[in-house]
């Protein structure tokens, strides 16, 4: 496994965390699990006297190849974050996770292994940092939630930061811009903390969010996914205001107002009007033009375009 454009981390670094969580657990092992001989030697897979710092004629790089000896694949947590990282990046092999990766690196492996050594150094898993470890598992579990429907409503702004290798402020600046809105949750549990979960963008915005991104690659079902398709899906979601679904279908088609006003033959002012949900002239013939435009039904999308329109007239002060 490789690093490629798209993915922040080489296999070779995800690999030395790996064994550095593995090394956190044989600390809590052999400190507060049985007495028992052999015991940490059968986990660890080598006797863990040779990892020992007392030898003075170990230089640092002896010590580094001596960790090396460790055999990770006797690890299922070394499985888990190759079928992770394979996921997460959709490299060769991601098809290869199943719901009980899922299952055991959500609840088992994020909630569940240890957060630090026995003298409270933090493990690469820790909560209360950011290792390049735990975000691998974190993008793919965000990346199982996109894609498995069910298991979520919305993805974190830090979620949809991690899948397009993006900051968190940038997606938070790039959400605002393009007119996405977050639901918010008023039983907030981190306030104040980047992964906080309180505000998340539902799965459908968040999958029309997403394939704007030229970081993020898609999972290979959807990879294919042309605008026609997106449009359609937008403009098939009941819930969304007709305004709403007109600007997802501009950034779906990846232009503006004033090339889409072109593509129709009607004012800038109108179309962008129309997309902001402001009051605009109800014109059948361009309403027509820009529902062939977008390959969607004519008789239904006017319709839904004269109702919003009327219902903001009526809304409007005299």
């Amino acid at each position: 496994m490789s690093k490629t454009n798209h993915i922040p981390y080489t296999w070779k670094e995800i690999e030395d965390q790996v064994r550095e969580a593995i090394l956190c657990q044989l600390s809590i092992l052999q400190h507060f699990g049985p007495h028992a001989d052999k015991l940490a030697e059968l986990y660890l897979g080598i006797d863990p006297d040779l990892l020992e710092l007392g030898d003075e004629d170990r230089t640092p790089a002896e010590h580094a190849r001596l960790l090396r000896t460790i055999p990770l694949e006797r690890h299922h947590l070394h499985h888990l974050a190759q079928k992770a990282y394979a996921y997460a990046y959709q490299l060769e092999g991601s098809e290869r996770a199943m719901p009980d990766d899922y299952y055991e690196i959500a609840c088992g492996v994020m909630n569940g292994y240890p957060k630090s050594d026995m003298h409270g150094d933090p493990s690469p898993l820790c909560s209360m940092n950011d290792f390049p470890l735990r975000r691998m598992f974190d993008t793919f579990i965000a990346r199982w939630q996109l894609y498995d429907e069910g298991i979520t409503t919305g993805l974190s702004v830090r979620e949809l930061a991690l899948l397009s290798n993006m900051t968190v402020p940038a997606v938070r600046t790039s959400l605002s811009k393009e007119g996405f809105k977050l639901d918010v949750n008023l039983n907030r549990t981190n306030k104040g903390r980047e992964d906080d979960k309180s505000a998340t963008l539902n799965i459908n915005d968040a999958h029309l969010w997403l394939s704007r991104r030229r970081s993020f690659t898609q999972n290979g079902s959807r990879k294919g996914e042309e605008p026609d398709a997106v449009i359609a899906r937008i403009f098939g979601n009941a819930e969304y205001t007709f305004d709403h679904a007109l600007r997802q279908a501009i950034i779906a088609l990846r232009t503006d107002p004033a090339s889409l006003a072109a593509e129709v033959n009607a004012p800038v002012g109108w179309i962008d009007g129309l997309a902001k949900g402001e009051a605009v002239e109800i014109d059948i013939t361009a309403l027509r033009a820009l529902a062939r435009h977008l390959k969607l039904q004519e008789p239904e999308f006017v319709g839904r375009a004269v109702q919003q329109l009327i219902r903001i007239e009526e809304a409007s002060p005299v």
